[in-house]
């Protein structure tokens, strides 16, 4: 007889997924990590949470402001710092309100579960005690028992000593406030788009020694390929042109992570949901752009020096004026570059 052990739940599944499958995970609070369309990243990881039989909700840490979103109640309000409940029946400015435009979405794909909510929030008026206190009241409000923060790029893996950062502080804020919530059980980041923050100076190297740093600390949580045709990715590309037609925003990590899971290669030929935001030679398309990569929030903060900057600071002006400070005195990592191929190469043509 044998004495192995059969699970319903397979131990090929990376851990972040093991983590949320689990039966004490009840409600899941998924956020955007940062600014721009990370929420909008976030909710490709909603068809599957809610076949894992999860109540979903949905933050929009963003650029956008909420304080132009009419008919969406304020469920937060410190001074000129709000939060508001945003659903398909609200009106959203012209400029920027992606989060009424997916709260359409999710009621036109779970009409049974509608009407759909998103909580928006500017990115850059939260401080880290200010999060932390509206990420408390959600966790009460909805008993959530997890919190899955999800980043469009890979800034967020940046610990603040290296030559580029991309935008660092709304990322550093969220984990922060994350990691400092009480009462969840699990508290996740997973970034995708990997290679897209070039743009934004972050170089590769640097990302790819973050992922090992982290592996090391017991921080790394798996990693899944986005197959073209996978639900998430059908999901997430349903989304996408459900935003763009209603002329929501054209996302340049969005696109990437399309274009990079339907096996675009390269930076000289620009696909088309690309074209207009991109010239040839600007954007290296890649396939670990379509993949998740999950971490463990805690461990991500342990190894960041941004905490040790910033939480406690009462604005955001504050906050941005201790990191310029702060790497003034620090010395910076030199741009990390990956190795080029001609310098690694056995000269036999063969490994001994």
């Amino acid at each position: 007889m044998s004495d192995e052990r059969s699970d319903e739940t397979s131990g090929l599944l990376p851990g972040f997924v093991r983590r949320l499958a689990s039966p004490e995970i009840r409600t899941v609070l998924l956020c955007g990590c940062g600014g721009g369309f990370d929420f909008v990243h976030a909710l490709m990881l909603w068809p599957e949470l809610r076949r894992l039989g999860k109540q979903v909700v949905v933050g929009s840490y963003s650029f956008g402001d909420p304080r132009k979103i009419e008919q969406a109640e304020t469920v937060f309000e410190v001074g000129s710092v709000v939060a508001r409940r945003v659903t398909a029946r609200s009106v959203p400015p012209r400029a920027y309100a992606p989060e009424v435009h997916a709260a359409a979405f999710l009621d036109q794909e779970f009409p049974a579960d509608g009407p759909h909510a998103i909580y928006a929030y500017y990115a850059r008026d939260f401080t880290v005690p200010l999060l932390t206190r509206f990420y408390g009241e959600l966790v009460e409000r909805h008993a959530v028992d997890a919190v899955v923060l999800v980043d469009g790029g890979s800034d967020s893996l940046m610990a603040g000593d290296e030559e580029g950062l991309g935008d660092p502080l709304e990322d550093a804020v969220s984990l922060t406030a994350v990691a400092d919530l009480r009462g969840v059980k699990q508290k996740l980041l997973v970034t995708t788009g990997l290679g897209a923050d070039r743009f934004n100076h972050v170089s590769d190297g640097a990302t790819l020694r973050a992922i090992a740093e982290l592996t090391r600390a017991g921080g790394f949580l798996g990693a899944l390929g986005l197959e073209p045709e996978g639900p998430p990715v059908r999901f997430y590309r349903a989304l996408i042109r459900f935003l763009d037609e209603r002329h929501a925003f054209r996302s340049v990590v969005s696109a990437s992570v399309l274009a990079a899971a339907e096996g675009h290669f390269g930076a000289a030929e620009v696909p088309p949901s690309l074209r207009g935001r991109v010239q040839p030679g600007e954007l290296y398309l890649w396939p670990l752009m379509a993949m998740l990569f999950a971490f463990d929030v805690d461990r991500v903060v342990a190894r960041s020096r941004f905490p040790g900057w910033i939480r406690d600071l009462p604005t955001v002006l504050e906050c941005y004026q201790a990191i310029s400070a702060a790497r003034e005195a620090l010395p910076l990592r030199a741009v990390e570059p990956l190795p080029r191929h001609e310098d690694l190469r056995n000269p036999h043509g063969r490994f001994i």
